[in-house]
């Protein structure tokens, strides 16, 4: 319960749900301790884990500025999720209303979300001023600080709810649903697409094109997954179709994507590139050091290049940004992980139980989101979008380990009736 509360709160708040992981690391460290068992976690994950905080503790002995590093290294307790979210859930129902609950505190968070833009859009009306001009430097953020973590969330909210909507069938822990007429583990409600509504209109409204696009990919790679080849054609149509729709506001933060000529963000971007490239050319191995791409980005700024408006507080690309911060070793131990996570997932993908290939698609799904976003914004370091992320590929990988909810119930009654037999 504390850490399906954690899961929810991440898209609340961050210390909120730091504090409930906390509290549930503690409680699953005890019952570990108690019941004798160690806690699990496919190794082959956690290697390249361990080396990414490894080789960061190293940038930052090796920075010229350590001192200014050390947010960075407490960030690295954030990797705990992946081990409290394996081993926290005793059965396969828990951990699909988990997953339900996360959907659902998405979706409000969403609504949320659209009022503030709704909001917005009247205030500049009545001010008489353009929407566009004046909306694109202050997008909605729903209850983050930032629209690119409310942006990163939402689009892991919405690969979640597709995976389980597309893959979900029911499982073989029941074929009809319990005695109370609940929907049976691995059974998502048709009910449950609403929330794609209000999902999709906020991660529209907060203008985030970076995590458009990764949507994009992820959603195309479960439509083509799903064995339904009309679904994964009809996206292009879609697209255009959505374009076509669209209010002029709109329509212009789409073609921007493609403007390198005067949207000043994406002529940041290409200064970024060069400085960061400027970085790992002159500090290939430890990088210049954790938190110091920002104060040293002058120093390696090609001369002849303009600065356009912007932040340069990192280089809004996560590979970029960890090779130029903690060196190319760092970001090869980055590429590790996530094609282990590829390759369990995948695996899972092709596993009897249709539940089972939920999970595997929806870790891979995530994955893609996350990393093609990664190419637009330093998201692996957004602790807010990151902690979800590793929840949900760790829930999901725990999936096919867990017992059902009558095996579940079926071991309890036996452990309690065993604790009771006299020794």
């Amino acid at each position: 319960m504390v850490t399906a509360l954690g899961a929810v709160a991440v898209l609340f708040s961050i210390a909120a749900s730091q504090a409930l992981f906390g509290v549930a690391l503690v409680l699953l460290i005890l019952c570990a301790i108690q019941s004798r068992r160690r806690l699990e976690f496919n190794p082959r994950i956690l290697l390249p884990i361990l080396g990414f905080i490894v080789w960061t503790c190293l940038s930052l002995i090796f920075s010229d500025a350590p001192v200014s590093g050390l947010p960075q290294i407490r960030k690295l307790v954030i990797f705990l999720v992946i081990l409290i979210a394996y081993n926290a859930f005793g059965s396969r129902r828990e951990l699909q209303w988990t997953f339900q609950a996360v959907i659902a505190a998405a979706a409000l968070v969403s609504l949320w979300g659209v009022g503030q833009f709704v909001r917005g859009y009247l205030q500049l009306a009545r001010a008489g001023l353009p929407f566009y001009e004046n909306y694109v430097t202050h997008q909605i953020s729903g209850f983050m600080s930032h629209w690119m973590t409310y942006g990163g969330q939402l689009m892991l909210a919405v690969v979640l709810l597709v995976s389980l909507l597309l893959f979900f069938q029911p499982g073989p822990d029941s074929s009809t649903g319990d005695a109370a007429g609940r929907p049976s583990t691995g059974e998502m409600s048709p009910w449950w697409w609403l929330c794609i509504l209000p999902l999709v209109a906020a991660l529209l409204g907060s203008f985030t094109r970076g995590i458009w696009l990764a949507t994009l990919a992820a959603i195309t790679y479960l439509l083509a997954r799903s064995r339904q080849p009309v679904l994964c054609m009809a996206v292009p149509a879609a697209v255009v179709f959505l374009y076509l729709l669209s209010p002029a506001w709109l329509r212009e933060r789409q073609r921007s994507i493609f403007d390198v000529e005067t949207d000043s963000s994406n002529r940041a971007r290409i200064v970024m590139l060069r400085t960061g490239i400027n970085m790992i050319r002159a500090n290939p191995i430890f990088g210049v050091g954790p938190e110091r791409v920002g104060p040293e980005f002058l120093s390696y700024k090609p001369a002849s290049m303009e600065l356009p408006p912007g932040w340069y507080g990192h280089l809004h690309n996560t590979y970029l940004q960890i090779a130029a911060e903690r060196g190319l070793p760092c970001l090869l131990l980055l590429l590790w992980f996530f094609f282990e996570v590829l390759r369990e997932g995948l695996a899972l993908g092709r596993g009897r139980s249709a539940a089972v290939r939920a999970m595997g698609h929806c870790a891979v799904a995530l994955t893609i989101a996350l990393m093609v976003g990664g190419l637009f914004e330093f998201n692996f370091g957004d602790s807010e979008v990151l902690m979800l992320y590793l929840f949900l590929i760790s829930a999901a990988f725990a999936w096919p380990r867990l017992p059902s909810a009558e095996a579940a119930e079926h071991n309890a009654s036996r452990a309690a009736a065993a604790a009771k037999m006299p020794l």
